[in-house]
């Protein structure tokens, strides 16, 4: 009891000094006295997203100054290619681009902040490449290979120790976002974000390739947990930044659990498909990832209300769920579909219950899912494209759920 005392106080005092002396990482403008943090920042147009930076830094790493954050530093838009940077969120532009700079290879290096960083988020605030293409249709052949990136293609490399699976991506994905590991000790001290843009003389008919990148470095040392409770986690964990909370405190929220190319740690929102183009799709093929959700104490699950699902199929005469979506492997013949959503013990309102779904199966659906362990979604996609199978993708709203026994 007397521990628990101690800690308030602590914290009791750690906010009065936060409250008078320092800004949170959330709040701007910063200080005046800023030096070049890293930051978010906003140019002289209040509109242009940047970095804080010292103009050294900011000129070093082929930064433009688009405005100041206080007196000894600038704003700074790293819209050029070939960047090296190693601040805690960077931002990356598309370089002016026209038909004369067609064919572009743009490439930006992001090495590690320091080495408690283990993740780096990456949020693609404006993302508009050409969209995914298969091939052209043949006459009498009613299969082709699926939709992948042909033209404009983005991938993040230089993974090295790194085991994850990254895809290749292209098409819309503005307010998608991508998590990569990193890990100092094993040598994995940076990622290559590449950007390679087709020739737009020769194929004039692709959209404009523009692009806004924010790569957060995410710590995971705690400083702070190892005393916490659940009291004193509600009065820390929402306190400003100051000498005695670390980057990683901060950083917690948006820590993913392993093997999640995606997370959405907000108790609701909204999950697409990649290349989801309000509806349009394609959905890219050969894709095999993790979509994860924030697991609190008080969470059970998640609820999923779609607002639309169209997957590719393999009959649409049957429930095109679980053994529906994916073919037996000893099975022979012809290729068939094996485009799916695992959704672990899922259930819809009304009684339909299956882990893998495709086609329709989900559309206008509202499903709750509640496994025993990590709340997380994985996406399917094969090499496969069918005549007359559409396969523009998934939206959904979610919530998490916090009473699985109410599952509507």
């Amino acid at each position: 009891m007397a521990l628990h005392k101690v800690l308030l106080l602590l914290a009791a005092a750690q906010c009065t000094f936060a409250t008078n002396l320092y800004r949170s990482a959330r709040q701007a403008p910063g200080s005046i006295f800023t030096v070049g943090n890293g930051e978010q920042c906003l140019g002289s147009d209040r509109s242009t997203g940047g970095v804080c930076l010292s103009r050294n830094q900011c000129n070093t790493q082929g930064g433009k100054a688009i405005g100041f954050c206080g007196v000894f530093a600038t704003c700074c838009s790293l819209n050029a290619c070939d960047v090296r940077t190693n601040t805690k969120v960077a931002i990356f532009i598309n370089p002016p681009l026209s038909k004369e700079s067609s064919g572009l290879e743009c490439s930006y290096n992001v090495e590690i902040n320091n080495n408690n960083v283990c993740q780096m988020r990456i949020d693609f605030e404006t993302f508009n490449l050409a969209p995914p293409t298969t091939v052209e249709a043949v006459e009498n052949v009613t299969q082709r290979p699926g939709f992948t990136c042909r033209n404009d293609i983005f991938q993040v490399t230089n993974l090295q120790a790194n085991s994850d699976s990254m895809p290749s991506l292209c098409g819309d994905n503005s307010g998608q976002h991508l998590y990569v590991r990193v890990n100092a000790s094993t040598n994995s001290r940076s990622i290559r974000l590449n950007f390679k843009i087709a020739d737009r003389n020769t194929q004039p008919h692709l959209p404009q390739a523009t692009w806004k990148i924010k790569v957060t470095q995410l710590e995971c040392f705690n400083t702070l947990g190892k005393f916490r409770d659940g009291i004193l986690e509600a009065i820390t964990s929402s306190l400003p930044s100051t000498p005695l909370s670390s980057s990683a405190d901060r950083d917690e929220y948006l820590i993913a659990p392993p093997g999640c190319l995606q997370y959405f740690p907000d108790r609701s929102g909204v999950i697409e498909s990649f290349n989801y183009n309000r509806g349009d799709g394609p959905y890219i093929a050969n894709l095999a990832y993790a979509t994860c959700f924030k697991r609190t104490p008080d969470v059970c699950g998640v609820k999923l209300t779609a607002a639309n699902f169209e997957l590719a199929y393999r009959d649409e005469q049957n429930m095109q769920v679980d053994t529906d979506c994916q073919v037996n492997p000893v099975t022979q013949g012809v290729p068939q579909s094996e485009d799916y959503l695992f959704i672990p013990e899922a259930e819809t309102v009304e009684g339909l219950r299956g882990s893998k779904f495709c086609g329709t199966s989900a559309q206008n659906q509202i499903i709750a899912s509640a496994p025993p362990g990590p709340v997380y979604l994985h996406f399917h996609s094969d090499n496969l494209v069918t005549d007359g199978v559409p396969e523009s993708g998934y939206r959904f709203n979610y919530n998490v759920l916090n009473n699985c026994y109410l599952k509507k």
